[in-house]
């Protein structure tokens, strides 16, 4: 069960709250003052440095059958991400479907509460959304006293979600019942390790986790490969007990990566099966890479537009889901909920008679096209974009006194020139597209922003996912 951090006091009421329900004898949230650090403004783009970062090397005795650790902090090579995150698409395979707790350990949110549970060990199993290439391990020290494991243990496997494991990191967090808040332990692997899925189990003895063990966020560094996988199908109808709206009912239909989708309150009476009762928003977006689902959601009336991910348990039944209300370093600023999927649904999301991005397009002037894929580091459109713009063109062509920019838009990883680049032949490209697909030519034009118009900051994947995309905008 998680403690949160008291700063804010979304954080004090989810300490409350939670501190309620917990099988432990706490006395509050036992908590001492996280060591301060400058945070960099949305503008700088620049990722938040931790307070402090701890060293660990392996040795015979405790990481037995593991791979050596350097003696160094790890150092992300270029292109590395969590792998293990949520925004990457990564999801937690042994928990059960009421408890979300697990996600303030794998949300990649810097400000994260992490967790705390009663469990001693506490397992979780981590499914990849695809094979990775591993170089570093990083766990986040509880922001709560005596509460972050004496023990850390990662094991991998590339067979199935059952193993057979291999240990690839086995250590003793040293001064654990005396470690600083949020204190970084890094773990830089001698070889690289490669990984489909996960196990992490934090350990302590006997009486030193008198408030329960957890951290605040547990990172694996690495690569996924290039293999191309295909496009995850998540149309259907799903249920959200918090995040859009009172009853928490969303629909979703695809057409190759694109998403176009709506919230409502359901319609009472009528009989069984749930019907569209009142609109309350739509949802634009699409699939990427690790079958993340990105997407904007625009609300009926005020037309306020909410960027948000959604990521898919491998089976699909349970679903993880963030929406982005400001800036993402900061825990408040992402509301976070766990949803189910319903099953296949045959209902229709209509605004007027307009699909809801054409309808998002139209009241706010904007769209951003999640699901608009290229090749890795290249400007050359996937074949699963195609629908999405097809999609597009269908919008632009029943429009056309529109007159649209299509910008493109990159994260702020790699130089500034490289992403200029990268972002204008990509805004070309989709152009090129559209245009063969009938669009007036002299209605478009392209333009390339790199890394100078984010949505969120760049110092999270949580920021980076939302940064990487193509934008719509009427002139």
């Amino acid at each position: 069960m998680m403690h949160s951090n008291s700063r804010p006091a979304r954080k004090a009421l989810a300490c409350t709250i939670l501190a309620l329900g917990c099988a432990l004898a706490l006395a509050g949230c036992h908590k001492k003052a996280p060591e301060k650090s400058s945070e960099p403004s949305l503008d700088s783009n620049a990722a938040s440095a931790p307070s402090s970062s701890q060293s660990v090397a392996s040795s015979p005795s405790s990481a037995l059958g593991a791979t050596p650790v350097a003696a160094s902090p790890a150092t992300r090579e270029a292109g590395d991400v969590n792998v293990a995150s949520l925004p990457q698409g990564a999801f937690a395979l042994n928990q059960k479907s009421d408890d979300d707790a697990w996600f303030r350990l794998l949300n990649d949110v810097p400000d994260s509460t992490g967790i705390q549970d009663s469990r001693n060990p506490y397992t979780i199993s981590i499914a990849l959304p695809g094979n990775a290439t591993i170089h570093a391990f990083r766990f986040v020290a509880s922001n709560q006293v005596k509460v972050t494991p004496n023990h850390l243990k990662v094991e991998t496997s590339g067979a199935s979600a059952d193993g057979p494991w291999t240990v690839a990191y086995d250590q003793d967090v040293p001064g654990a019942a005396d470690i600083a808040p949020g204190k970084v332990i890094e773990a830089e692997m001698a070889a690289p390790v490669t990984a489909r899925w996960l196990r992490l189990t934090l350990s302590s003895p006997p009486g030193a986790a008198p408030y329960g063990i957890g951290l605040t966020q547990f990172a694996a560094l690495g690569k996924f490969d290039n293999a191309e996988a295909p496009v995850r199908n998540v149309a259907g109808l799903y249920h959200f007990p918090l995040n859009f709206g009172s009853d928490g009912y969303v629909l979703l239909k695809q057409q190759g990566a694109g998403i176009d989708g709506c919230y409502f309150e359901a319609a009472r009476g009528g009989g069984n099966g749930v019907r569209i009762g009142k609109l309350l928003g739509t949802i634009s977006g699409g699939i990427e890479h690790g079958g993340v689902l990105r997407f904007t959601r625009t609300e009926a009336g005020s037309n306020a537009v909410t960027p948000g991910l959604m990521t898919f348990e491998p089976n699909g039944k349970h679903v993880y889901t963030a929406l982005m209300l400001g800036d993402t370093r900061d825990f408040d600023h992402v509301k976070e909920v766990g949803g189910n999927r319903i099953g296949d649904s045959a209902l229709e999301c209509k605004v007027g008679n307009a699909s809801p991005a054409e309808a998002q397009l139209e009241k706010t002037g904007k769209l951003a096209l999640y699901g608009v894929n290229f090749d890795l580091d290249k400007a050359t459109l996937r074949a699963d974009a195609k629908p999405v713009l097809d999609n597009v063109a269908g919008i632009l062509k029943a429009h056309p006194d529109w007159k649209i920019e299509i910008g493109g838009h990159t994260d702020s990883t790699g130089t500034s020139g490289h992403n200029q680049t990268l972002s204008t032949e990509r805004a070309e490209a989709v152009q090129q597209y559209l245009t063969a697909a009938g669009v007036k030519a002299d209605g478009l034009s392209a333009k390339g922003y790199g890394d100078t118009r984010p949505m969120a900051p760049n110092s999270s994947e949580l920021g980076r996912s939302q940064n990487r995309r193509v934008e719509l905008v009427r002139q």
